[in-house]
């Protein structure tokens, strides 16, 4: 029986061989396909350092997080933790990077420890799942939560000393998922966030919503009919306007500014008047501390991190049983985000987000058909059917070797992630959900930045990096695309590089190429810096798991011994593994 099943399983295997066999030989020779590609530049790269940074020497800073929990008589014990490895490097006719010396800085770390009582979940996570597996991932949001509050709460001290900051996370990845959270947040209508000292004269929940839907004030904000009230705040913000003067800066007829002034007279209701202080006039303006809604939203975010990461209050609990849930510590990570993004445009600092590990098909899905449909990619024959990004990308170049490395793919817009061209649409494209993500926030784009040996057979891996988008030097290549959307047919501004490259992203295409380290596999064609503040991380993570789990046993034992409920607390199964453990050990001695 074993043997039939072999013979069928090596049978079908050989089938799939066959098939990607295939597929990779339509990469060969497809000159068309590496129109997506765009290589190194290196002295261009060298003279826009030598403009952005100055001649001289300055500082790069990777950062790195890490998180765990571990379960002690039905206590939670959640760690997590982030850190910051930097070197120097100098500018002049060429960049250089000191990789050898390379240190952690030991004023750039953050970790926090939050117990948590399983019976409290129900308060910290929303829509708890029964099911065990779903809640074993929830668990997990409650670290990550706080591993991406403490990397960004780093990236923002880092923009004070470096001129380079590398995120081991995806920036655009990362702002999709905290938004998602933060629109939860603003449905359930009331957050804990304003119960923490410094709210007591504001309204907490219409600083958030701003900050959350119009940003930063450095950060593009399309005009499109999703985003119009927003933008209409934002332009009402600079002083009070006439309904012509708006309807003219946004670009609306008197049937959108209707429907936009309507929008703003809700959430005006909303908010119990405290948006609006005329609207019924000629002009339309808004109540005076309306236009600090940012600052007072950093603020808040700020004060939050240092509470959990310099003061070690209570990262959860707000005093008996009151708590902050999930939601409310990720859209404070958002607005955290943002605030990292508009100081590294503030300060002319280059922040590059890398992710290793990506199963994003924007490349087949979006990106080729908007080129295609464009004239910026003229395809021979049709693309070859690998839709993973990475796979796409790495066999394309493994199969046209000409092409030499370091490459970078053309900077596309994060909005691509969330579009999809239809087969056999001709030309038309559509959201990959009801909407398509906001656009002109983030720039993506893939790289491969190393080779070993004469003929650079051995290539590195292909991984995803994003910068943020920058209206001054971006705006130029901006292009129009027709959605049909679910409310009906809109029109974006995305991203795409054309033919003219891109500065911002060909000197970020040569950092990369100059931080990896090559003697070490998983730095090959990676980042050093990254690579360092990885091992610090899980180190440091595996020392404060094994610390604190002898602090919490120590003070949970006690309970359990006097109060006799370890056999009723502890789940069966623990305690059967216990036992069984046992008679183990006492089988081996006799």
């Amino acid at each position: 029986m074993s043997s039939e099943i072999a013979d069928k399983l090596s049978e079908q295997t050989r089938g799939l061989v066959s098939r990607f066999e295939g597929r990779v030989a339509r990469f060969a020779g497809r000159g068309d396909l590496l129109g997506l590609l765009r290589p190194l530049d290196r002295e261009a790269a060298d003279d826009f350092a030598r403009s952005y940074f100055g001649v001289g020497e300055h500082l790069a800073i990777g950062i790195d997080g890490s998180r765990d929990f571990d379960e002690r008589l039905q206590m939670m014990l959640f760690y997590a933790n982030a850190t910051g490895y930097s070197c120097s490097f100098y500018v002049g006719e060429e960049m250089t990077f000191d990789l050898a010396r390379a240190t952690r800085g030991l004023r750039l770390s953050a970790s926090a420890a939050i117990p948590l009582w399983a019976e409290d979940f129900s308060d910290v996570l929303p829509d708890l799942p029964e099911v065990e597996l779903e809640l074993e991932y929830s668990m997990q949001r409650i670290p990550n939560s706080f591993m991406t509050l403490a990397e960004l709460y780093l990236g923002i001290k880092a923009t004070e000393k470096a001129k380079i900051v590398f995120m081991d996370r995806p920036l655009s990845g990362t702002y999709s998922t905290l938004a998602r959270d933060a629109r939860l947040l603003m449905k359930r209508g009331s957050t804990g966030l304003s119960r923490l000292p410094g709210q007591e004269n504001r309204d907490t929940m219409m600083d958030l919503t701003l900050a959350i839907n119009i940003g930063a004030p450095l950060l593009a904000l399309p005009s499109r009919r999703r985003f119009a009230t927003h933008r209409a705040i934002r332009e009402l913000i600079r002083g009070e306007l006439s309904r012509a003067d708006l309807a003219a800066r946004l670009s609306l007829d008197e049937r959108q500014l209707s429907g936009v002034v309507k929008s703003l007279k809700r959430l005006d209701d909303k908010h119990a008047g405290g948006l609006l202080e005329d609207v019924d006039g000629g002009t339309i303006k808004l109540r005076e501390g309306v236009k600090d809604y940012w600052n007072h939203s950093v603020a808040l975010a700020e004060s939050y991190a240092q509470r959990v990461y310099e003061r070690g209050e209570p990262s959860l609990n707000l005093g008996g049983d009151e708590w902050l849930t999930i939601l409310d510590v990720n859209t404070i990570s958002l607005i955290m985000l943002q605030r990292l993004c508009q100081l590294s445009l503030q300060r002319k600092v280059v922040l590059v987000g890398i992710a290793k590990d990506t199963t994003a098909t924007d490349i087949s899905r979006a990106v080729l058909p908007f080129a295609e449909s464009k004239g910026m990619v003229r395809l021979g024959s049709p693309a070859p059917g690998l839709n993973n990004d990475r796979a796409f990308l790495s066999v394309l170049s493994g199969m046209n070797r000409e092409f030499q490395i370091p490459w970078r793919t053309a900077g596309y817009d994060s909005a691509f992630s969330t579009i999809f061209a239809p087969r056999g649409g001709e030309g038309r494209f559509m959201p990959a959900r009801k909407v398509v993500s906001r656009e002109e926030l983030f720039v993506r784009g893939y790289f491969q930045s190393r080779s070993l040996g004469s003929s650079g057979k051995i290539r590195s891996q292909v991984f995803l990096f994003d910068r943020t988008f920058d209206p001054a030097s971006d705006a130029g290549s901006l292009s129009s695309l027709e959605i049909e959307e679910s409310s009906g047919p809109t029109t974006i501004t995305p991203y795409y590089e054309s033919d003219q490259l891109s500065p911002s992203s060909n000197l970020i295409l040569r950092i990369l190429s100059l931080t990896d380290n090559p003697e070490v596999y998983e730095a090959f064609g990676h980042n050093q810096l990254l690579y360092l503040a990885d091992k610090a991380v899980k180190s440091e993570i595996r020392l404060m798991r094994s610390s604190l789990r002898g602090v919490a046993d120590l003070r949970l034992g006690a309970i359990a011994k006097r109060e006799q409920v370890y056999g009723i607390m502890t789940p069966y199964r623990d305690q059967r593994s216990e036992a069984e453990a046992s008679r183990m050990r006492e089988a081996s001695r006799s």
